[in-house]
């Protein structure tokens, strides 16, 4: 069986996989978004976004290579693994929205979208990865990329307007601070969208039809990756 690696600490992304059938294995990459923005000024949001994917999928096979074992039930993969790695940013009016971070980012963030139709951008760097052979038999060896791919799927997010109350209300949450362009579809933000043109599970955050379709581009079928199915 084919076993999935998500590289993200995404809740909404890992529950995505699993209401899908995906039950994955999880390693949390360390890059500084906000470092690697402030490096590319002049990036239209979708090749931003790109980099930001690809910059985790290599924060992840670094850390594979140098030791497998930092990532729990990763020893115990025996065929080949799907690196999956995501990231979200918000375009409104041909500018990148990343996470606020702040009450005072999301106010004003909110302020100069309500209403708006912003185009939600979420970039998926999917990798295939195998073992080598290493020189002890008894050993088993490192991981290396063997294909892989990277698209960027977008959807435009029709948002409503926030009376006051309603917004502070959010804010007061904090659910927005750490989600692209401080808008959620799959949580208390919910309400304040009106309606989406394409893939709703992009917003979440990772496409499955993309997904689906950059596996079959490196001969995995989307039910090889199965393992949490109905009972």
């Amino acid at each position: 069986m084919t076993r999935l690696l998500l590289a993200s600490g995404s809740p909404s992304r890992l529950r995505t996989l699993r209401e899908a059938g995906v039950e994955p294995l999880v390693a949390v990459p360390d890059v500084d978004e906000d470092a690697l923005e402030a490096a590319h000024p002049h990036a239209d949001v979708r090749t931003l976004v790109t980099l930001l994917a690809q910059a985790k999928a290599e924060a992840v096979v670094d850390r594979l290579t140098a030791d497998s074992s930092a990532v729990p039930g990763l020893d115990d993969v025996d065929g080949d693994l799907v690196l999956v790695a995501c990231d979200s940013v918000l375009e409104l009016d041909g500018v990148a929205v990343g996470k606020p971070h702040t009450a005072e980012r999301t106010r004003a963030l909110w302020q100069d979208m309500a209403g708006a139709s912003p185009i939600l951008w979420s970039a998926h760097w999917v990798g295939v990865l195998t073992r080598t052979t290493p020189e002890d038999p008894h050993a088993r060896g490192p991981w290396k990329v063997r294909a892989h791919r990277a698209a960027a799927g977008e959807t435009t997010v029709h948002l409503a307007s926030p009376t006051s109350a309603e917004l502070e209300a959010y804010i007061a949450t904090t659910e927005p601070f750490e989600v692209a362009g401080a808008l959620t579809i799959d949580g208390l933000g919910g309400a304040f969208v009106t309606g989406i043109e394409g893939d709703h599970h992009n917003v979440i955050g990772l496409s499955l039809p993309l997904l689906r379709t950059l596996l079959a581009e490196m001969g995995i079928l989307w039910t090889d990756i199965w393992n949490r199915l109905p009972q």
